[in-house]
């Protein structure tokens, strides 16, 4: 197949975008596939039929911890690269909500040094791509790149029913984190919906960064060391 076929199939393919449909909503219509997968990523379906092991959660949780402290520091390089002082203001408020999340969750996890946390491949993947994108890029695509994770939680919480069921031991967790009435991700869709009629970012861009994140969340759910075996403890012994 030629080079020239493939870009055409790959147009035709590709849910094109209209008049009346805003940049957010064709985004998430485009990453229906991926968003789908999330429902059964290990970390959703293991809290949803309650079976995921504690080691686990605390794995995730710890990293994810981590993940809020290398956001805000993308949020702060892409509010230093911008000239466009509206963005620099949404860009900077973020940043400090994220790095309330930090302080709240590595006092929970007791992370003194976030630079000293391993990462997963997942996350660090994760954490790399945002970081590429706010050094390499317009900072709107980092607005971009960071909705799927804020407008995908309420939506999984929606489906999997976290207001009308328990969890177990990750009832609160849940309900606190997948929340189906949270609406925050409109405020991130406002500023590139916003961006994207003023042509400052692209379509194309757009649907790559965004793709690329809301994969990294399915990837990230997948993640976890599993327990120690019996025999592994008492050998260590």
């Amino acid at each position: 197949m030629s080079m020239v076929l493939k870009a055409f199939l790959v147009i035709l393919l590709t849910p094109q975008i209209t008049c009346n449909t805003p940049l957010s909503d064709y985004l998430w219509n485009s990453s229906e596939a991926t968003r789908n997968e999330a429902l059964v990523a290990k970390l959703i379906r293991q809290i949803n039929d309650i079976t995921l092991d504690p080691s686990d959660f605390g794995a995730y949780s710890v990293q994810d911890a981590v993940y809020f402290f290398h956001v805000k520091k993308s949020l702060d390089t892409a509010a230093d690269r911008t000239e466009d002082e509206d963005l620099k203001a949404f860009l900077s408020e973020r940043s400090k909500s994220y790095e309330k999340y930090f302080k709240e969750a590595s006092g929970i996890w007791h992370i003194n040094d976030p630079e000293g946390i391993v990462l997963g491949t997942a996350c660090q993947n994760y954490v790399n791509h945002l970081k590429d994108v706010a050094t390499t890029m317009d900072g709107y695509y980092l607005v971009v790149a960071l909705t799927p994770c804020v407008r995908l939680w309420p939506w999984i919480g929606g489906q999997i029913g976290v207001q009308s069921k328990p969890f177990g031991v990750y009832t609160d967790w849940a309900k606190n984190n997948l929340s189906p009435d949270y609406k925050g991700y409109m405020k991130y869709e406002a500023v590139f919906n916003k961006a994207y009629l003023e042509q400052k970012i692209t379509q194309a861009e757009s649907l790559n960064v965004y793709k690329t994140s809301m994969a990294s969340e399915v990837a990230f759910f997948n993640t976890g060391p599993g327990p120690v075996a019996e025999s592994d403890r008492h050998d260590e012994l």
